[in-house]
């Protein structure tokens, strides 16, 4: 007896396409979601353990080499070359638009041994940093209020972040970004103009949405480019 195969009909078909379809719209979103998500809580680690080594780094009397640093870059590995964080992708996020625009490989390391002395690595020294960090914070700082490093792009004037374009645009666009502080603890900013996100300034205990009048005067922000700004006397 010949065996009979039933065939599925168009209707069918077209049912379970519109299935997949609709899975297909509400499961992408929640998947971006997650994924970012992810990227953003592994760049909040990244940044505590940057305040962590800086807090120990200062601690044994060294933060004078970090105070004569011109660019992140140059932070980055006299920090590396004491504290053993040496992973360049503490300072390099894998969303940020730069990094996608270089299209050549992330350096792994900060800084490298040669002849018995660690140098800072080539690849690391010009590569554009995520990270924006500030040399020249007063040891005696309070340390809940006061920023030691933030995501690329915040517009000290303005007090909110830029678009995702050119050598200095935010990492995360508008959007915003993270802050870290000198106790360890970082957040993720909208903007700096609300009254609730507001910074405090070092000296008046006000709120400010300028970060540089959050820490001491003389403290300098070092991107990957150079200065952004230097905190001074109003």
């Amino acid at each position: 007896m010949a065996r009979r195969w039933r065939a599925f009909t168009l209707m069918e078909l077209l049912t379970v396409i519109s299935i997949i379809g609709i899975l297909a719209a509400i499961l992408t979103p929640m998947i971006g979601s997650a994924v970012n998500s992810a990227k953003k809580s592994k760049a909040r680690r990244g940044l505590q353990q940057i305040a962590m080594a800086y807090v120990s780094f200062s601690t044994k009397g060294f933060a004078s080499e970090l105070n004569t640093c011109k660019k992140a870059n140059e932070w980055a590995a006299a920090l590396a070359k004491h504290e053993e964080m040496n992973v360049a992708s503490m300072f390099i996020l894998s969303d940020d638009y730069l990094v996608e625009a270089e299209h050549k490989l992330v350096p792994k390391t900060v800084v490298l041994m040669k002849n018995g002395t660690w140098v800072i690595n080539q690849d690391f020294e010009k590569f554009p940093l995520s990270i924006v960090v500030i040399a020249g914070v007063a040891s005696r700082s309070p340390s809940s209020t006061t920023p030691i490093a933030y995501t690329r792009g915040l517009d000290n004037d303005s007090g909110k972040w830029r678009a995702s374009n050119g050598s200095n645009g935010g990492v995360y666009g508008e959007e915003g970004g993270f802050i870290v502080f000198l106790d360890g603890h970082v957040e993720f900013y909208a903007n700096l103009t609300d009254e609730k996100n507001m910074l405090m300034n070092y000296y008046t205990g006000e709120k400010t949405s300028k970060i540089s009048e959050a820490v001491n005067y003389g403290a300098r922000a070092l991107s990957w480019t150079g200065i952004d700004w230097e905190a001074a006397k109003n």
